[in-house]
């Protein structure tokens, strides 16, 4: 196609992708108590530790915003992924209809189960490694604002969403002819020092919480091979 036709494209790809993430957002929004309170599961096994609390009085409502927000792009991310697909498939070969399917279906699946993986694993041992930290001299009471404590969860589960990506991102980067099975096989060692340099940088400070994201995201590199091989 000529290039304005693709930009014509690619802005009806985006207006598709904003709608769904605002109508999402308004779901969202409107079950944004059901979300506050699965998103306090892990402060209320420290209840006794920690006190959340406002210092603004608009705090709740931008909270719920942000939240709403947050919710609704992850709800959408399905939608997201696909209008990417359907932007770039006329570049890749034809007859990739049912693993294109089986791509998003891994793809919310993946996202899902890192999300899982952060909100029951990463978040409550991440939560208690950091409130256990106090001085012998001084005592410390841990108050966290709401913005701030959220702002972490859902940090923590969009970036488990993420980093659960990686077998998707290697489909991709195959069918576009960049990757194979066996360039994932020669550059392991470098892909592991990598894994180990992400983890530090999208996780908490300290090293148990970026171990625990390394494990699973070497797996999932291995996982990336496997499913490779399967497509050649």
């Amino acid at each position: 196609m000529p290039f304005w036709d693709h930009v014509d494209e690619l802005r009806s790809r985006f207006l598709k992708s904003f709608f769904f993430i605002t109508a999402f957002t308004i779901i969202a929004y409107i079950f944004s108590d059901l979300i506050l309170f699965i998103l306090f599961q892990p402060k209320v096994a420290l209840a006794s530790d920690v006190n959340i609390q406002v210092l603004k009085i608009t705090s709740m409502f931008m909270v719920k915003i942000y939240i709403s927000f947050v919710f609704g792009l992850i709800l959408s991310m399905p939608v997201i992924l696909y209008q990417f697909w359907k932007f770039i498939s006329p570049a890749i070969d034809e007859g990739f209809g049912f693993q294109s399917f089986f791509l998003f279906f891994l793809s919310s699946l993946f996202f899902i189960l890192g999300a899982y993986f952060s909100y029951s694993i990463v978040v409550p041992l991440s939560i208690e490694f950091f409130i256990s930290i106090t001085s012998k001299y001084v005592s410390v009471d841990y108050n966290f604002t709401l913005e701030n404590y959220l702002l972490y969860i859902l940090w923590m589960l969009v970036v488990g969403g993420l980093i659960f990506q990686l077998p998707i991102l290697s489909i991709i980067f195959n069918k576009l002819g960049i990757i194979d099975y066996k360039t994932l096989v020669n550059i392991r060692r470098f892909s592991i020092l990598g894994i180990f340099i992400i983890s530090a940088i999208l996780t908490p400070p300290d090293p148990f919480s970026q171990l625990v994201f390394v494990v699973p995201l070497i797996i999932l590199y291995e996982i990336s091979i496997i499913i490779l091989r399967f497509l050649k």
